[in-house]
């Protein structure tokens, strides 16, 4: 398989990727893009990266075409734009200060 996007690490970066694994305290994305350029600086074939680590093909790919674009900043995640919230702030606001002040005289709740 001719591939187009190739993983050479410096010891600097492949330093940083093993301190990331290894201290295992950030997101599992970013640990498994981590080994997932490890192992493509190894040498690994997409279809054994895929395999070992229980990802797609299509992952594998993506993750190593990011890295050549983007060098590490590919680990963190990107921000989503996501679906608008239902609710507004000042919705929300008034929600929250209804809520939690006293009940009108006269009704069932008032005690």
């Amino acid at each position: 398989m001719n591939k187009k996007h190739f993983v050479n690490l410096s010891d600097e970066q492949r330093l940083q990727l093993l301190d990331l694994v290894k201290r295992g305290k950030a997101g599992a994305r970013e640990i498994r893009r981590a080994h997932t350029l490890l192992m493509a600086s190894d040498g690994s074939t997409d279809e054994a990266i895929a395999k070992t680590l229980h990802i797609s093909i299509n992952t594998v790919s993506r993750t190593r075409q990011q890295f050549c674009e983007e060098n590490l900043e590919t680990l963190s995640e990107r921000p989503r734009s996501g679906k608008p919230p239902k609710v507004t702030e000042n919705a929300e606001a008034y929600l929250i200060a209804t809520t939690c002040s006293k009940a009108p005289s006269g009704s069932a709740l008032d005690t």
